[in-house]
């Protein structure tokens, strides 16, 4: 098999990974982006009353779905499968 000169430009950013890395990876992502959607990141409570309660969230997901996008766009790429873009309606 030939490659071609420009297959550098193509490989991503975890090409250096073997396939068993790359999902162990992606399970931690997947758990850490879980645990940000679902569990706060900061409660408090105040004696001055019942509406005192306050609960944060940390739903800031961009950069762990954007790692599991590039393992999943290299995952596919070894298989040999074009990942799809998506698709948009104008």
């Amino acid at each position: 098999m030939s490659q071609h000169p420009a297959d550098h430009r193509r490989m991503g950013i975890y090409s250096h990974l073997t396939n068993e890395q790359l999902t162990t990876r992606r399970d931690s992502y997947l758990a850490a982006l879980d645990a940000r959607l679902t569990g706060p990141t900061q409660a408090s409570s105040s004696a001055e009353g019942a509406g005192a309660r306050s609960v944060q969230f940390n739903a800031d997901t961009t950069q762990l779905r954007q790692a599991i996008d590039a393992i999943n766009v290299e995952l596919l790429r070894r298989a040999g499968v074009q990942p799809r873009r998506p698709i948009y309606l104008v």
